[in-house]
C-alpha cells in the first residue's frame, strides 16, 4: 500500500480497481483505494460489495461462476485504508459451491461487511423464458432522441442538497471502474404514483477487461449499489427531508452465465447495460429497492434487492439533515456521500 491513501476518485479501469494482494490462502487485501462520493473518505459500499466476491472467486475451482450474492453492511468503510477479505469455505459441491467473506480494516478486527456468495458450473438451458422488455419503447417519453452519452454522469449522492453542491462547484467527482449515466426521468415519473416511478442508470466498463466471467460479474455488482436508495426520497417528493438513509443488506441474482455476463462484445466493443430501479415497499423506517439489469439487446442479466433504512423527521419537527453533510449517512450501504451537473433533471 502507498504511504497515504485519500480516496480512489479517478477514472481508473475496473480491472485495476479490483486488484488484490494475496495475504495467505484465504485472505486478500485491496490494492487500490475505494471511491468516495463527494471526495471525502467514506467508502462507496459497492466497492466491498463487488470486491469481496472477487476475493471469493480466487478460491473456487476453474469453471465456477458467480450466480448469487447477499451482503450485509455493518460499519462505515474508510477509503484511506485497504480492505482485508477473509474467505471461508461453506461448501464444495459438484455443481455449486458457496463462500462467506468477512471484510475488515486495520487496526480494528470488527467486520464492516460480510457476504455469502454462491458459484455454479455452466449447464445447458432447455426451457429458457424471460419477460420481453424494450427499454427504449417503455421509456420513450424520456429516451427518444437521446444517446446514452447525452445523459450526465451519475451524481455521487442523488439528492437535492448535493445537486446544489455540484452545480456550484461545476464538476462531478470521477467514478472509477465504470462510466455511469443517469437518465432524467421527470417526464415519465411526474404523472405516476410513488411505487410506479422508475430510475434508469446506464453503465459500461472503463478500460480493458480480462476474459474472466467472475470479474465481469463483479462489475455488475459494483454498478448495482450506485445511488440505489436515493430514488426512495426522490420518488416520495420529499427532497432532503430525511434524517438517515443507508443500505442494510443487498442481494444480486444473476440469470445468465459466462459470456452473457461480459461487458465487452467479441469485437472488443463495450456493451451498455441499464439498471432499472423501482421501489416496491416503504414503511416502518425501511424501504425495498428492486432493480433489474438489462443488456442493450434486451437480455435480462440480473435482479437486485436492497433492504434500506429510511428515517424521516416526525411530522411536527419538519426538516431533515439533507444539507448537513457531516450528519449524513449515505445510501451507499452506510459507507459514503456524492455529486450533479448543470441542467440535470431531478428525477
Amino acid at each position: 500500500m502507498p504511504k497515504e491513501w485519500v480516496n480512489g476518485n479517478d477514472y481508473k479501469s475496473f480491472a485495476e480497481l479490483m486488484t488484490l494482494v494475496k495475504v495467505n490462502d484465504n485472505t486478500y487485501e485491496s490494492a487500490s483505494p475505494a471511491y468516495s462520493p463527494g471526495g471525502f473518505t467514506r467508502a462507496y459500499g459497492g466497492h466491498v460489495y463487488c470486491q469481496a466476491p472477487w476475493a471469493a472467486a480466487h478460491t473456487v475451482k476453474k469453471g465456477f461462476v458467480l450466480h448469487s450474492v447477499t451482503g450485509w453492511f455493518t460499519l462505515q468503510g474508510d477509503t484511506t485504508k485497504p480492505f482485508r477479505y477473509r474467505v471461508e469455505i461453506i461448501r464444495e459441491g459438484g455443481g455449486f459451491c458457496q463462500r462467506q467473506v468477512y471484510v475488515t480494516q486495520h487496526p480494528t478486527k470488527e467486520v464492516c461487511f460480510t457476504c455469502i456468495c454462491s458459484f455454479k458450473r455452466p449447464e445447458p438451458s432447455y426451457a429458457e423464458r424471460q419477460l420481453k422488455v424494450d427499454i427504449q419503447e417503455k421509456y420513450a417519453s424520456v429516451l427518444r432522441g437521446r444517446k446514452i452519452e447525452d445523459w450526465p454522469e451519475c451524481p455521487g449522492v442523488d439528492s437535492p442538497y448535493w445537486w446544489a453542491v455540484e452545480q456550484k462547484r461545476g464538476f462531478v467527482d470521477p467514478f472509477p471502474g465504470l462510466n455511469m449515466r443517469k437518465v432524467g426521468m421527470a417526464a415519465y415519473n411526474k404523472p405516476r404514483p410513488t411505487l410506479e416511478r422508475k430510475q434508469l442508470q446506464y453503465y459500461q466498463v472503463i478500460g480493458d477487461m480480462p476474459d474472466d466471467a467472475n470479474l465481469h460479474a463483479c462489475a455488475h455488482l459494483y454498478a448495482s449499489d450506485r445511488n440505489g436508495l436515493f430514488p426512495i426520497p426522490n420518488f416520495l417528493d420529499i427532497g432532503d427531508n430525511y434524517t438517515a438513509i443507508a443500505s442494510l443488506n443487498h442481494t444480486v441474482i444473476f440469470h445468465v452465465e459466462g459470456q452473457d455476463l461480459s461487458l465487452t462484445a467479441e469485437n472488443g466493443e463495450k456493451h451498455w447495460f441499464v439498471h432499472e430501479i423501482a421501489i416496491d415497499k416503504i414503511g416502518h423506517g425501511r424501504a425495498l429497492h428492486v432493480g433489474k439489469v438489462w443488456r442493450e439487446d434486451g437480455l435480462h442479466v440480473a435482479t437486485c434487492f436492497q433492504d434500506g433504512m429510511l428515517r424521516m423527521p416526525k411530522p411536527e419537527t419538519g426538516g431533515g439533515r439533507g444539507r448537513d453533510l457531516s450528519m449524513r449517512v449515505s445510501a451507499q450501504s452506510a459507507f459514503a456521500g456524492g455529486v450533479k451537473k448543470k441542467g440535470e433533471e431531478k428525477l
